[in-house]
This record gives structure tokens, C-alpha cells and sequence, in this order.
């Protein structure tokens, strides 16, 4: 069964212009065919194709289920790269896994500082689609990592991940109640500043190694993400 995204449900039994393409031009589905749709608020919807149109591809609902939210917050504050497709490919990456905060991060050495956030919206939406999940994950508008770090966190774990060796690093935190709220900060292809290092680590942040290698950014994130979701 097909899944698509159905925000404005309670309003219009209508899918988007852009999923009734993908459902009629692409899927090829037909009337009385079954569909699944999520609103990422939780909510869950079986639904037969009344009428099949590219443009306005009408649905009537046959069940409701409602999910509560989970329980798990992870979230990943980034650098986006000078490449979109790199971060992007991220983004993906770290959806399909399970994060549920992006905070796009402007640092110092960020050679990005201008984004597409419909873009990123669209990727996520894709991507909370494809790994099946009911709650769609935040995206945040891009901040400055001054502005970010004095903000009160309400995560209990908190961790900034970095390449260089000015201060003493610790294994990443292990996180023995997965209900606890985490996040983690990484930095541009030129890495956080000194400054916002000791910054960060001021502000609460444990200071934490991915490993030996050195990792691009949209790869340490995912590192990141994985060792989150799954520690």
C-alpha cells in the first residue's frame, strides 16, 4: 500500500498537486484502489482513490488510527555543507534513522550560510514517507551558533563533536534511558572554532569523539544520529 502525505486532512479528502501526480502519473493508481496516509502528527489514515486525477486526486477515508508520540528526542544541530546534495543526503540519512529536531547551524567557518529550506522540507517529507514514520521530525530555521549556544537546552544529554585536539575529549555519551532528550553539535567542513568549543563546553556540552578517522560533516552526522538512536 502506497503511503503519502496528507497534513490537511480533516479539511480536504484531496491529495497535494504534487502527490496526486506521483499517485496518478507515476503510481498509476485507480479508482477503488487502497492508499495509506500519515499527517506527521501521528496520525494514521487508510483510504480508497475515488477519483483519480493528476491535479486533484480525490480519497474517502475508511479508518483513523491515532499513535502517540515517541517517547525518544534526538536532536542534531549541523553546519550545513558547501555542497547541498551532501546535506541533503544527510538530512535523509538521518530522518530514515530517527532523529526529531535539524537545527541548521551557522559557525565561524560555515562556508554555506545561505539555504533552501523548502528544499530540506521536501527531502524530509520524502524521507518520513520512505521509513514508514508517523511523527514528522522539526526543522528548525538556520541560527547562528552564538546566537544557538546561549539558548537554555532542555536535553539531558548534551555533546559537541569535533576534529580538533584543543580540549580533552570524552567517549561519546552512553545513554541508558532512551526517554531522555539528546543532542549533539556538529560543526562545518573547517570544524568549530576554538572559541566555540570552550563556548559550548561552558554552556554543559560534553566534549566527544566519533572515532579514530576524521569524518566529512554529513558523515559524522549520521555517526552521530545512529550513536544517538541506537547507544
Amino acid at each position: 500500500m502506497h503511503t503519502f502525505y496528507l497534513p490537511g486532512w480533516e479539511q480536504t479528502k484531496v491529495l497535494s498537486e504534487t502527490e496526486s501526480k506521483h499517485a496518478v502519473k507515476v503510481l498509476r493508481l485507480k479508482a477503488g484502489d487502497k492508499i495509506r496516509g500519515i499527517d506527521g502528527k501521528g496520525t494514521e489514515l487508510k483510504a480508497t482513490v475515488i477519483t483519480p486525477h493528476p491535479k486533484r486526486c480525490e480519497f474517502v477515508i475508511d479508518e483513523i488510527v491515532h499513535h502517540k508520540k515517541p517517547t525518544q528526542n534526538i536532536s542534531i544541530a549541523i553546519a550545513p555543507t558547501k555542497s547541498n546534495d551532501r546535506i541533503e543526503w544527510f538530512l535523509e540519512k538521518a530522518v530514515e534513522i530517527g532523529i526529531t529536531e535539524f537545527i541548521p547551524l551557522i559557525c565561524t567557518h560555515s562556508e554555506r550560510k545561505k539555504f533552501n529550506e523548502q528544499r530540506w522540507e521536501k527531502v524530509l517529507v520524502a524521507a518520513m514517507k520512505q521509513s514508514q514514520r508517523l511523527w514528522k521530525p522539526q526543522i528548525h530555521p538556520p541560527v547562528k551558533f552564538a546566537t544557538f549556544i546561549q539558548k537554555e537546552q532542555n536535553a539531558e544529554v548534551k555533546a559537541i563533536a569535533y576534529c580538533g585536539d584543543e580540549f580533552p575529549k570524552k567517549e561519546f555519551p552512553q545513554i541508558t534511558d532512551s526517554t531522555k532528550n539528546q543532542l549533539i553539535l556538529i560543526g562545518p567542513e573547517g570544524d568549530f572554532s576554538p572559541e566555540e568549543i570552550q563556548e559550548a563546553i561552558q554552556k554543559g556540552f560534553t566534549a566527544t569523539t566519533l572515532g579514530n578517522n576524521r569524518l566529512r560533516t554529513e558523515t559524522a552526522g549520521v555517526v552521530a544520529c545512529t550513536l544517538m538512536k541506537f547507544a
